[in-house]
C-alpha cells in the first residue's frame, strides 16, 4: 500500500506546554550564563586606567578608568557592568519569555474553540494579549479561580513598563505602577527599585515562568475534569 503523506492531515496537539517551558528553561540559562560571563569579564580584565594632564607643572592630573567606551567620568562603571546591563540583558528576556507563552496560549485557545465548536472565539473577545486569553479561558474552560493569573496580570504590567516605559516605576504621569511596588515589595520576587527603573535579579526570569507554569497546569487540570 502507497500512503500519499501530501493527503495526511495531522491533529494538532492541543497541549504543547511541556515543550515550550524546557525551551524557555534553556533560554534562561543561557541569558543568566551571557549575564554572568560579561561580569567575569569585567571582574578579571576590569576597566584600563589612564591619566589626563590638568596642570603638569603643578603635578595636577585626573585618573580615569574606561571599559568597553564607557569611562568613570561619564558613570559608575561597577554599578553599569555588574547591576545596570545585567538588568537590562533579563528586561529583554522578560518581554521574549511573556511574549512566548502569550503565543502559547493563544494558539491553546484557538485549537480549543476549533475542536469544540465553541461559540465564542478568542478574537470574538474584548482586550488582547494574556488578559484576553485569561478571559477565553474563564468563559469557555470554567477556570474561575486561578491563584496564579492575579501574579501574572502583575508581571503583564512590568513586562509593560519594561517594553514602553523604559522600565520605570512609575506612570507617564508620575503616578505610582501598583502592581509594580506590589512586586518589589514581596521578598519572594527578585525585583527591586533603582532609582526611577526597575531593577530585575538573577532568579526573577525562573520565578516567571515557574508562574507560567502553574497556569498552565491549572488550564490542563480543568480541561482535563471537563
Amino acid at each position: 500500500m502507497t500512503i500519499d503523506f501530501g493527503k495526511l492531515v495531522l491533529k494538532a496537539p492541543l497541549f504543547t506546554f511541556d515543550f515550550t517551558y524546557n525551551l524557555m528553561r534553556s533560554f534562561i540559562t543561557h541569558t543568566e550564563d551571557s549575564v554572568n560571563a560579561s561580569i567575569d569579564e569585567y571582574i578579571n580584565k576590569g576597566p584600563e586606567a589612564y591619566e589626563i594632564e590638568i596642570c603638569a607643572e603643578e603635578g595636577i592630573y585626573q585618573h580615569v578608568e574606561q571599559y568597553k567606551g564607557l569611562d568613570s567620568q561619564d558613570v559608575f562603571l561597577d554599578d553599569i557592568f555588574k547591576n545596570h546591563f545585567p538588568s537590562v540583558q533579563r528586561r529583554s528576556a522578560l518581554l521574549t519569555l511573556v511574549a512566548t507563552y502569550e503565543h502559547e496560549l493563544e494558539r491553546f485557545c484557538d485549537i480549543y474553540a476549533k475542536r469544540h465548536n465553541s461559540p465564542i472565539k478568542l478574537n470574538d473577545l474584548k482586550g488582547q494579549g494574556l488578559e484576553r486569553v485569561h478571559l477565553f479561558i474563564k468563559k469557555i474552560i470554567g477556570l474561575q479561580d486561578s491563584k496564579i493569573f492575579p501574579t501574572i496580570k502583575k508581571i503583564i504590567k512590568l513586562r509593560n513598563s519594561c517594553a514602553h516605559n523604559d522600565a520605570r516605576v512609575l506612570e507617564k504621569d508620575g503616578q505610582p505602577i501598583k502592581a509594580i511596588e506590589e512586586l518589589i515589595k514581596d521578598d519572594a520576587v527578585n525585583v527591586t527599585q533603582d532609582g526611577n527603573q526597575i531593577h530585575i535579579a538573577e532568579g526573577f526570569l525562573i520565578f516567571v515562568l515557574d508562574l507560567f507554569d502553574s497556569y498552565t497546569d491549572e488550564i490542563k487540570t480543568k480541561v482535563k475534569a471537563k
